[in-house]
């Protein structure tokens, strides 16, 4: 028995020697093909920054790799960069996702499977992406369908699609490495600083704008991103087809790649996610626990105005017309004591919000302070130059960053930029004069009590700085 047990532990040792040495075969190997060079001096300072932001994003975990192959579109990421008889067109593109010159623009779930530790069935779709005209004029471009479209990245023959879990896996290989040894050249993981969940119609967009504002040569923003709604939205609004951690695994792999830049001069990654995913925030925090972030709202009747004006039809509003396809919704609906046949549009677009305001105090009383509830106002900009930014952040606020962040607060995004047409007045009385009383009954009801919840909240700007 100890002779069998003695051969069986050699061959383990031999395994895993030559593991490592396939490994560390296979990182010479993409960085030969990269063109990344080595300097065998002292440990630059821009790697100590490299190595804190791959600990902050997560360990390495193994993932499954995907059986759907190059015959249905998909590019064999880890056979095009080793095969030296690869098509030479495909393999350029596999070296240009590795090297961060494509970027991640969006997830497709094909045949997914989910858990705690572990995903395969996903794919992520890359493509190369132009952020200087958003970093010269953010209100121009002030979501990242704006900045997709401007790349031209929606026609098809500029995606490259592969398997997200081995595309998460040879990245985060690859960036180790060229941490490790001190490269001169690879992808830089750019630090996460900052990010926004919002009621919506409250100012968020400022925020983006300000936020690529403040340093546009540093800062990386991604306003409304696709990948991360997908990740944080995967196992349901109440995590009913997965579990939290699942979901936030995968989160943490998209952010992860959608923070890796071959620009130099970037240090800084920032996100504004879409309002829904402030029902499944828990996704995120457990993604990053130690990330701040801050929830933007407003007076309940100026939002909901904000909603509902302009429509012929209530029930198309888009606070209504997924009414039946929330847990949350369902879930308020019971606890006051009605049923989804006994509400009016305007009630059920209060409800809507009304879930956004109650995750939010709750996500704000588990965080301890690293969450931050900033209700809108016309001073919403000072916010975020005096206290957001230099305080919660953690990010420096000069004089050239305060006047570039003025000067976009004055433009309305909504005309992408169109200043003649589009300087920035705030129509908070209008809303609430033209409110109808329906309207101001649903926002008493249903909205007021966690509106004002966040105004009490000591995890609140004014109650905290």
């Amino acid at each position: 028995m100890k002779g069998n047990d003695g051969k069986a532990w050699r061959q383990q040792v031999r395994q895993r020697i030559s593991s490592v040495l396939v490994l560390a075969s296979f990182c010479l190997l993409l960085m030969h093909f990269l063109g990344v060079t080595t300097h065998w001096g002292g440990i630059r300072g821009g790697n100590a920054k490299r190595f804190d932001a791959l600990r902050r994003l997560g360990q390495m975990r193994k993932i499954r790799p995907s059986k759907r192959r190059e015959g249905r579109g998909i590019l064999p990421l880890r056979e095009a960069l080793s095969d030296p008889n690869f098509d030479p067109h495909k393999k350029k593109q596999a070296q240009k996702v590795l090297s961060s010159s494509l970027n991640l623009v969006d997830i497709e779930f094909d045949d997914d499977i989910m858990e705690d530790d572990y995903y395969e069935g996903i794919l992520g779709i890359f493509c190369d992406i132009d952020f200087s005209q958003q970093k010269e004029n953010p209100p121009d471009q002030p979501m990242f369908r704006d900045v997709v479209a401007y790349s031209n990245c929606k026609d098809e023959y500029r995606r490259v699609k592969v398997d997200f879990g081995e595309a998460v896996e040879l990245a985060r290989e690859f960036d180790m490495d060229v941490a490790d040894q001190n490269l001169s050249s690879g992808p830089t993981v750019l630090e996460l600083k900052g990010v926004v969940f919002h009621e919506s119609r409250c100012g968020s967009t400022l925020a983006a704008n300000s936020m690529m504002a403040l340093n546009p040569k540093k800062n990386r923003v991604f306003s409304e991103s696709s990948p991360p709604i997908s990740a944080i939205k995967a196992c349901g609004e109440d995590f009913s087809e997965c579990t939290v951690e699942a979901s936030a695994n995968l989160l943490k792999d998209v952010i992860y790649m959608m923070g890796r830049s071959n620009d130099p001069e970037e240090e800084f990654l920032f996100f504004k996610f879409q309002s829904i995913t402030t029902r499944t925030m828990e996704s995120f925090r457990k993604a990053f626990p130690t990330t701040p972030w801050i929830f933007l709202y407003r007076e309940p009747v100026q939002v909901m105005m904000s909603h509902l004006d302009g429509f012929k039809s209530t029930s198309n509003a888009l606070c209504v017309k997924n009414k039946n396809k929330s847990a949350q919704i369902h879930s308020f609906v019971k606890r006051e004591g009605y049923s989804m046949n006994d509400l009016a549009d305007e009630e059920f677009c209060a409800i809507h919000l009304a879930t956004f305001c109650e995750s939010a105090l709750k996500n704000l009383e588990e965080s301890n302070g690293l969450g931050l509830a900033v209700k809108y106002s016309p001073n919403l900009v000072q916010d975020f130059l005096n206290t957001i930014f230099p305080k919660h952040f953690n990010v420096m606020v000069d004089d050239v960053g305060r006047e570039l962040v003025l000067k976009v607060s004055q433009t309305y995004s909504k005309n992408r930029g169109e200043e003649e047409e589009g300087a920035y007045k705030s129509d908070s009385e209008a809303k609430e004069e033209k409110a109808s009383e329906v309207i101001r009954q649903a926002s008493k009801l249903f909205l007021e009590p966690s509106f004002f919840a966040l105004g009490n909240s000591p995890f609140n700007i004014n109650n905290m700085f």
